[in-house]
């Protein structure tokens, strides 16, 4: 069994390094690994990335206590070896913790998040069959004995004490979660938007839209505009751009600042449409790259180690 001396983990590594106590040898590898993971971690990546990449030796050590074993694989077996257990594991509580309990969801949100997969050591995200399958064989019994055995772990390092207002429970709860609606409630900073657009110049991107991509039909919307719209959308983090489009209609304040004057607010069909006559978004957004670096280079309050949508919202 792992100890449960409940010692704060900061204070924990002190006393381990001073030879002050003596772990059990599972426990003070997994420490030391957690320790040289933490020092090799990319700036790049955002805490969900951070947490995935700490979590890789405490995973481990919990299916050790299990005496789980993973299978080995046949020496004459073709084609590609199979994913870790530890890495599914993760990737369920990823997907219960962060994204939704659709293994569906969490197969797209995986694939556009690169330091996500990096972090996970794939390099792309597991079919959601391939999640359903192992939840599926694994069984009930086996993550209600790794919930038991991570919670004694937890305990073991401090992360979690007694009398404290937390709450663990694996019970399954019955839910309908709309994941398109789950951050409609969310509140954008708006001196910091204003302060992005007043000195973030878009007339580069402008430009290299040909004036023959803008013949036809008067349009209602400048060019500039709706880049405009595509960088609030992106960087404020929106699940879709109904919701960023809705968010503006909600908040004629923060149209304004973008461009949308008078109330007027597109609907998503018309944006679309947009951007199916201009060149492709990324040929034309690579020339602010480096402003848009600089703006947030500049910014005493931006913590490259949080998402980037975290800069412009109040919580």
């Amino acid at each position: 069994m792992i100890s449960q001396e409940y010692l704060p983990f900061k204070s924990l590594l002190r006393q381990v390094e001073k030879k002050e106590i003596k772990l059990p040898f599972p426990l003070e590898y997994t420490i030391e690994q957690m320790e040289k993971l933490k020092k090799n971690i990319p700036k790049s990546y955002d805490n969900v990335a951070r947490i995935l990449v700490l979590s890789h030796p405490l995973g481990e050590l919990v299916l050790f206590e299990m005496n789980y074993l993973e299978e080995e694989r046949a020496p004459n077996s073709r084609g590609r070896p199979g994913i870790p257990t530890i890495t599914l594991l993760l990737i369920h509580l990823l997907s219960q913790t962060f994204i939704s309990d659709s293994y569906r969801q969490t197969e797209r949100i995986l694939n556009v998040h690169p330091t996500w997969l990096k972090a996970l050591k794939l390099k792309k995200a597991p079919h959601h069959t391939t999640m359903s399958k192992f939840r599926k064989r694994m069984g009930k019994d086996f993550f209600d004995a790794y919930f038991h055995h991570l919670t004694q772990l937890l305990f073991a390092l401090g992360l979690i004490k007694e009398g404290e207002d937390v709450i663990i429970d694996s019970a399954p709860i019955e839910a309908s979660q709309n994941f398109a609606r789950s951050n409609s409630s969310i509140t954008i900073n708006e001196k910091k938007l204003q302060d992005f657009f007043e000195i973030v110049d878009f007339t580069p991107a402008v430009r290299l839209i040909a004036p023959a991509c803008t013949q036809g039909r008067k349009r209602k919307y400048s060019n500039e505009v709706i880049l405009k719209f595509l960088a609030f959308e992106k960087l404020c983090g929106f699940l879709s751009r109904n919701q960023a489009l809705t968010y503006l209609k909600k908040h004629p304040h923060v149209a304004s600042i973008i461009g949308f004057n008078g109330g007027e607010i597109p609907s998503t069909p018309c944006v679309n449409n947009y951007f199916k006559r201009i060149p492709p978004v990324s040929w034309l957004m690579r020339v602010m790259v480096e402003p848009i670096t600089e703006f947030f280079d500049s910014r005493l309050d931006y913590d490259d180690q949080d998402p980037l949508s975290f800069f412009f919202r109040s919580f």
